[in-house]
């Protein structure tokens, strides 16, 4: 358990800290946001498939196995960050780097291979508690770097957490075996994949800077929709597919997939906006706090810290009611906090107070809805499981952040760019409704422990 921490939080500032150097790349780089910001959709595409391949060959070839593989390849990211002589090589880099997004559904794999059946929860919500709060530390931490040696030290550290991942991967986790006997690699399936779901995370993430009508952005979601409509008939008639579409049919599994992609869309990835707008902004805009980055910083830390208390109370409740209750309990904190935020924007204390609720409702979530996934899936299939939905809560995300840009970008002070009050009620009304919607969904999931064993219609092949 303590080596799976670690892991995990290795794997989150590797990802993290990049994001904190966008202004330094663009002022070393000359190069305008847009380049600049592939520095992270270059991260988000690679990291969508690997979360979505890596569970898989890790229930086939063993997690350890291929949790050593996606560490060291993301440490080699972070080394070609280093050596880079332009943005573009960073932007090779941090692609390399996306492969850690396969580490945390290794990760739950891994918990359930090894650990008794009572346990699985709590330590699941330890892992899952760990994102945001590496989130919000990779931020400072990063900044400090920046500040006293360059944006380089930043991969420098990096690639040392990297290494020290990936050395504990291999010395301090047993050796699971797989599947056996072995089943093929669906490879067609995992070739598919790729432009799939790359295809409409490259549309909806471009949007915000090339705009919704761009061809540009409608031929990447179009041809990433076709190519998941492809995957998923191959999918079907494959006998040993990468992902088993059978999976989905059960009620439980489908449900969580579809409160992860509202969570995603609707609170989560709103309030990653918001925060940094209402706190950074000038006093003298409609909505804004005037705090330095380094403040800013300093209060989403502390909303982190909250969240991972969420997550860790979160799975002592899974660990006895289920994982349900949490997920209910945390889409409903979420629409209290943001429908308060409303009100109380124009104070620090209640601005605080309502990106606590939020990250409250963030460490439930979190926790919740891979717990749920497991729940209802064979042990041999917990990878998939939990990857696929890690995979459509961050396309959410994506969706979230574009919803957001769109509506504060619909109403802006006269001659400048900065959102009106009007606009930023306009946004919590709408997020507010969408995190009701996850606690509809989160309501019509059955309590209790089932799988898809359980219903015959929908029993995978087995391998």
């Amino acid at each position: 358990m303590i080596a799976l921490v670690a892991i995990e939080i290795f794997a989150v500032f590797e990802t993290a800290m990049a994001l904190a150097a966008i202004p330094t790349f663009m002022r070393v780089f000359e190069a305008d946001s847009a380049a600049v910001g592939w520095t992270g959709t270059a991260y988000l595409l690679v990291g969508a498939v690997s979360a979505a391949t890596a569970g898989r060959l890790g229930d086939i070839f063993g997690r350890r196995n291929v949790l050593v593989t996606v560490l060291a390849i993301a440490a080699v990211g972070s080394l070609i960050s280093v050596l880079a002589s332009s943005l573009w090589l960073v932007i090779l880099g941090r692609g390399v780097q996306g492969m850690a997004a396969g580490a945390l559904p290794l990760s739950f794999g891994l918990v359930r291979e090894l650990l008794p059946e009572r346990r699985v929860p709590f330590v699941m919500s330890l892992l899952g508690g760990v994102v945001p709060v590496c989130t919000g530390a990779g931020s400072l931490i990063a900044g400090v770097l920046i500040d006293h040696g360059g944006w380089r030290n930043m991969f420098v550290a990096a690639t040392a957490m990297g290494v020290a991942a990936t050395l504990i991967a291999l010395l301090a986790l047993p050796r699971t075996p797989g599947i056996t006997p072995r089943p093929s690699v669906d490879v067609v399936g995992a070739v598919l994949l790729a432009p799939a779901v790359g295809g409409i995370l490259l549309g909806v993430s471009q949007s915000e800077d090339w705009g919704w009508s761009d061809p540009r952005v409608i031929l990447a979601i179009l041809v990433g929709v076709a190519v998941l409509a492809t995957w998923i008939w191959w999918e079907r008639r494959v006998p040993d597919p990468l992902v088993s579409i059978a999976l989905f049919r059960n009620r439980k599994v489908a449900l969580a997939t579809a409160a992860a992609f509202m969570v995603g869309a609707g609170p989560m990835g709103a309030v990653s906006i918001l925060a940094h707008m209402v706190l950074q902004l000038p006093e003298t805009a409609p909505v804004g706090l005037g705090l330095s980055p380094t403040d800013a910083g300093y209060v989403l830390f502390v909303v982190a810290i909250v969240a991972y208390a969420g997550a860790i109370a979160s799975g002592r409740i899974a660990q006895k009611m289920g994982a349900r209750p949490c997920l209910v309990l945390g889409t409903l904190i979420y629409a209290l906090g943001i429908f308060l935020w409303m009100f109380l924007d124009q104070s620090i204390a209640g601005t605080m107070f309502c990106l606590a609720l939020t990250g409250l409702a963030n460490g439930f979530a979190l926790t919740a809805l891979p717990i749920l996934v497991v729940e209802a899936v064979p042990v041999e299939h917990t990878g998939e499981a939990t990857g696929v939905n890690r995979v459509t809560l961050n396309t959410g995300v994506a969706c979230g952040l574009a919803i957001t840009s769109v509506i504060l970008a619909t109403s802006t002070v006269e001659g400048t760019h900065m959102p009106t009050h009007g606009s930023f009620v306009t946004t919590v009304i709408v997020f507010t409704c969408l995190s009701l919607v996850g606690t509809v969904l989160a309501l019509l999931i059955r309590g209790g422990r089932t799988t898809v064993a359980d219903e015959p219609e929908a029993t995978p092949a087995k391998v």
